[in-house]
């Protein structure tokens, strides 16, 4: 998420860690796991199109149901990314909102209230 941030200006970063992530996502495949190899860069992708700051405005709402669904079709794979829960949260928080502790927070519209 965090190259995604800077893409407008300089897209390089963000696309040369998402052909590293397809490249170890082939590389876990061709290890013997295609479905977690799959899974590790599809991940990615989505993710990216849902932040990344570079795309055009055109079909942008497509884009990012198409990511979503695709990171809610993956969520028993999540773990695939390795590291814990807590730091697996962007993925919640890209599908669900913010994330309180591991979980959607469910008073996020009225915390501030």
């Amino acid at each position: 998420r965090a190259f995604c941030a800077g893409a407008k200006e300089d897209s390089k970063p963000l696309d040369s860690f998402l052909l590293a992530t397809e490249a170890h996502g082939k590389k876990l495949a061709a290890d013997g796991d295609a479905h977690r190899g799959e899974a590790y860069s599809d991940m990615a992708r989505f993710v990216a199109e849902l932040f990344r700051s570079d795309q055009p405005e055109a079909g942008l709402a497509e884009r990012h149901a198409k990511a979503l669904h695709g990171l809610r079709e993956l969520k028993p794979s999540w773990s695939t990314l390795g590291g814990s829960v807590e730091q697996r949260g962007i993925l919640l928080e890209a599908v669900e909102g913010p994330v309180v502790c591991g979980a959607p927070e469910v008073n996020y519209d009225k915390i501030f209230f």
